[in-house]
């Protein structure tokens, strides 16, 4: 039989999976391309969009992204680089 730990929870481990969320802000130019699609499949993180207003001029997403530390910094550096706007969304705005 386990027994629970009184000390509430345990920090992070590194490597351990995180949850992370951003406002992602594309331009009209990037608004058709499947630019969470790919992040998905090119670093390890799990993708959950939590809400969207999309246009033909402009997209603005609330997105997840759980994954390492590690994992998420490199796909936000990633959105980034194509062009996307990432701000990080404060705590429990979003739930």
């Amino acid at each position: 039989m386990k027994r629970s730990s009184a000390r509430g929870p345990r920090p992070a481990k590194r490597g351990a999976a995180v949850r992370e969320k951003f406002y992602l802000t594309y331009p009209k130019k990037l608004v058709k391309e499947p630019l969470i699609y790919w992040a998905a499949k090119k670093f390890d993180v799990v993708t959950n969009i939590r809400s969207a207003s999309v246009s033909e001029e402009i997209g603005i997403i609330a997105l997840e992204l759980d994954g390492t530390a590690a994992e998420i910094d490199r796909a936000v550096a990633w959105f980034r680089e194509q062009g996307v706007t990432v701000e990080p969304i404060e705590k429990n705005v979003i739930e």
